[in-house]
């Protein structure tokens, strides 16, 4: 069985003929080869346009490390890059052996979340502002950013289809012990039941990974 499941993986991008290695519960990946979004929907495969190529930013993240957070190995497997007003950051792809999560990376600041309960009807992005609290989960959480963000780029394989140009809106909140929450509204700002991602800021040699991008000048 799981060797049938690997074959129906093995498809090629309509695009340039290239191997597109989908990956666990990956829905789109960048062709690495000639940088077409390829999406996946059961055993067919269809171009969604391309993205911009990823700016660097600085990143010492590396697409394809593997770490481990919260006692579970993981390996990162894709990248998307946004912009709002603030600036850019990137959102590096998790793949859990049970399941998928987020490593958020700005400017030297990082924070792993994984897809969490539900909560009961929360404002819309436009209620939501900064400095105010909210209940998640039993515990209090302040709201500390929320923002329009585009598409900028992306590379590897996503859980979901990153059209160029799409706009998404997400609200963050901090608790207790580093906790961190992001409230993910996608493409419409106005619904009651966004999307949540649970977990807390991490430092980036806890995570273990196991290979990082190196600067000239640095030290390990």
């Amino acid at each position: 069985m799981a060797a049938r499941m690997e074959r129906e993986r093995q498809v090629s991008c309509p695009q340039c003929g290239a191997p597109a290695p989908f990956r666990g519960t990956a829905v789109s990946l960048v062709c690495e080869h000639c940088g077409s979004t390829v999406v996946r929907t059961g055993l067919d495969v269809r171009l969604l346009g391309k993205v911009s190529a990823i700016v660097d930013d600085g990143s010492p993240v590396l697409l394809g490390a593997r770490g481990s957070f919260a006692g579970r190995g993981f390996e990162i497997v894709g990248r998307l890059q946004l912009r709002y007003a603030r600036g850019a950051w990137s959102e590096w792809f998790l793949q859990f052996a049970d399941g998928p999560g987020w490593l958020a990376d700005f400017q030297g600041n990082f924070a792993v979340t994984r897809p969490g309960p539900a909560l009961a009807a929360i404002p819309t992005y436009y209620n939501m502002a900064i400095g105010t609290w909210h209940e998640v989960h039993g515990a209090s959480y302040m709201v500390v950013d929320k923002r329009a963000a585009r598409y900028q780029g992306a590379e590897g394989c996503l859980p979901f289809a990153a059209e160029p140009g799409l706009t998404f809106f997400a609200v963050d909140l901090a608790g207790p012990d580093d906790g961190f929450v992001t409230l993910d509204y996608g493409v419409d700002p106005y619904h009651t039941r966004p999307d949540v991602f649970v977990g807390r800021a991490v430092e980036l040699a806890e995570l273990g990974l196991d290979r990082l991008r190196r600067f000239e000048g640095w030290r390990d």
